[in-house]
């Protein structure tokens, strides 16, 4: 649990340097968050639509000195007419844990933007790495929080090849300092499970509170050394295994946007995209190309996002590059995500005799519930929902997914923080 003096001190020096002219908008933003969750505790969320960001909620209780009234804090007893709500996209509310959507620690995020800004780290293209034919990845999604589930997920995923984390230190991805925490070392660097040089990770929205100043820490150290910059490949003679940096060109990225950096980008043209371009060019005859990025394409019912025309959504972005696949290279490609915390299997895409299979992958830390949005949802094969407790529709076992390559067969699974089987597709050519 966050140390809510310290909290409380980090979120008031950054408010301090906040111009005044920005804070109205802010304080709008905040009081709407704050009644959200207002509408959660009295059981009216239902009425409203989208759920407001935990983390401008939890700031106007820091700000308002609101951490013992109207809200509850994670471990501290519930008064009798609290109770635990799970949203439709399965956020959990008054769970009484760290990370729910209620824990007023998400106010640190804050600070960690305010204070860090000006300090962001250039943009790096990574390496280009061959591996085996034969080879296990472990995909860990939102993993970096370092709370028992995601412990447990890594110890069960620790004997996979590779391990590749989609992303995502909480509070924030801060190296520490005066006034900061460490997180990007202490629910990262220090308790990743993977080896030396078989280790990777993907830049996301809550390190790039940090400006991405832990996460290019991260990438200096071992476990990561390896990877060289914020995307990377990994290539064998049968698969291509492509990871983008979907947060660093993010468009919503000010302070006025806060929490910002939720729309996946993957920048202007050169840089990223050229890379992006060349891996896709190289890939040889009956070669399959596997993305992986921090933010979801598809929205998390499966459906396409709107705005076809908007450059920044990541799907629109990906969708046009692939139009350059050649015609010798596998015209079907598995795209990976995380960014929103569950686990998920959507039904396939063709986009101009392209097919694409998405797949969410971003349920290794963060406590939640069964999304009515996935269950209701035509377009979702499969989803994580084996409920462990305490309430029938929360919280949800956290997980992983695995890729097992085997020559020109993938077989894909996802995995419970128990190591346990919760779907897998047969070996396919």
């Amino acid at each position: 649990m966050k140390d809510l003096s310290r909290l409380r001190q980090q979120v008031r020096a950054a408010w301090a340097k906040v111009p005044p002219e920005k804070k109205p908008k802010l304080q709008l933003k905040m009081l709407d968050a704050h009644n959200h969750a207002l509408a959660a505790r009295s059981k009216a969320v239902a009425a409203v639509l989208r759920p407001a960001p935990r983390e401008l909620a939890a700031l106007h209780r820091l700000l308002n000195d609101d951490l013992d009234g109207e809200m509850l804090a994670p471990g501290a007893a519930a008064p009798a007419d609290f109770f635990t709500n799970v949203g439709p996209d399965g956020q959990v509310y008054f769970g009484g844990v760290d990370f729910d959507s209620t824990d007023p620690g998400w106010a640190y995020c804050f600070p960690a933007m305010v204070l860090t800004e000006g300090s962001t780290p250039p943009f790096a293209v990574g390496k280009t790495i061959q591996i085996p034919d034969s080879a296990t990845l472990a995909l860990l999604g939102d993993w970096g929080g370092a709370n028992p589930p995601a412990l447990a997920v890594g110890a069960a995923a620790k004997l996979s090849d590779y391990l590749i984390h989609l992303g995502d230190v909480y509070y924030a991805g801060t190296n520490g300092g005066d006034i900061l925490d460490p997180y990007e070392s202490t629910n990262l660097v220090d308790v990743w499970p993977g080896a030396v040089g078989r280790s990777f990770t993907l830049n996301s929205n809550h390190e790039m509170y940090a400006h991405a100043t832990g996460y290019a820490s991260a990438l200096a150290q071992a476990p990561f050394s390896a990877q060289g910059g914020n995307c990377f490949a990994l290539y064998n003679n049968s698969f291509r295994i492509v990871g983008l940096d979907s947060a660093y060109y993010a468009p919503d990225n000010q302070l006025e946007d806060f929490p910002g950096y939720m729309i996946g980008s993957l920048g202007p043209d050169g840089g990223q995209l050229q890379f992006l371009q060349q891996q896709i060019s190289q890939l040889t005859a009956g070669q399959r190309l596997i993305l992986l990025t921090h933010h979801n394409g598809l929205n998390l019912d499966g459906s396409i996002p709107t705005a076809a025309d908007d450059p920044y959504l990541l799907w629109q972005q990906v969708t046009r590059c692939l139009q350059q696949l050649p015609a010798a290279a596998s015209q079907s490609v598995l795209w990976y995500w995380g960014h929103v915390h569950a686990g998920a299997v959507y039904r396939p895409q063709s986009i101009n005799g392209i097919t694409i299979y998405p797949r969410c992958c971003g349920h290794g830390c963060i406590p939640w519930g069964v999304a009515s949005d996935l269950s209701q949802s035509n377009n979702v094969l499969w989803f994580e929902s084996q409920v462990v407790g305490p309430g029938e529709s929360y919280f949800v076992t956290n997980g992983y997914a695995t890729l097992k390559l085997n020559g020109a067969s993938l077989t894909e699974s996802f995995w419970n923080q128990k190591g346990e089987l919760s779907w897998s597709t047969p070996p396919a050519a």
